[in-house]
């Protein structure tokens, strides 16, 4: 028997409805920016009428809101995956997260519309917006820092501003200059510039620095 919403929509085919208008605003947002995604075009790309659309959403900030999850739901799962762990490295864990970060940015458009909107001149210009982010790469330099993996004067709080502001920037130049398929490798380029001043030399040394390989 299918579950029924307040509606009386089928939830299975509600939750469909809704993802599809998140991810048809991703690609718009990603495309166009917050400020040049309209809803016509956003409805037009999920395939819903203008009712449709409003009955899961009430306005456009709703679903940005819905699109920047995607980018807390990320990091969630990040310190929900780091808890109650002992790697080798806890650096080597922060540097690995910023991979997957950088594949799952490369692989979903909603994913890449977050980023955007967190970037972007907007409502979503807050610290609210990096919250998640900065919990996550705070709490993973906290562990190395912990576990002896940093240098004294690394500061796990400030130096997780450092690090989302800088991959920031990297994601918003390699955007600029229409190079997303040199992410990967801009990334490696801050990994090596950075990690000397937060990691203790015999930490850098057993740490890898450059992209998985595929």
């Amino acid at each position: 028997m299918q579950k029924h919403g307040e509606s009386g929509e089928p939830a299975e085919r509600r939750e469909r409805t809704v993802q599809r208008i998140v991810e048809a605003a991703g690609i718009v947002i990603d495309r166009e920016g917050y400020a040049g995604a309209t809803t016509p075009e956003i409805q037009r790309l999920a395939n819903v009428s203008r009712g449709g659309f409003y009955h899961h959403f009430e306005s456009k900030k709703a679903v940005g809101d819905a699109v920047l999850q995607r980018q807390r739901d990320f990091f969630t799962r990040v310190a929900q995956d780091s808890a109650g762990t002992v790697p080798d490295l806890w650096s080597q864990v922060l540097v690995d997260v910023s991979y997957r970060y950088t594949a799952a940015i490369l692989d979903d458009p909603v994913l890449r519309a977050a980023v955007r909107l967190s970037i972007e001149p907007g409502p979503y210009l807050t610290r609210d917006s990096y919250r998640a982010p900065l919990d996550a790469v705070a709490m993973i330099l906290t562990s190395a820092r912990e576990a002896g993996e940093l240098q004294d004067h690394t500061d796990p709080e400030e130096a997780a501003r450092t690090l989302v502001g800088c991959y920031s920037g990297v994601q918003l130049l390699a955007l600029a200059l229409t190079e997303r398929d040199q992410l990967h490798a801009q990334v490696a380029a801050m990994w090596r510039l950075v990690m000397p001043g937060l990691a203790r030399p015999e930490t850098l040394d057993r740490l890898r620095l450059d992209p998985p390989t595929p």
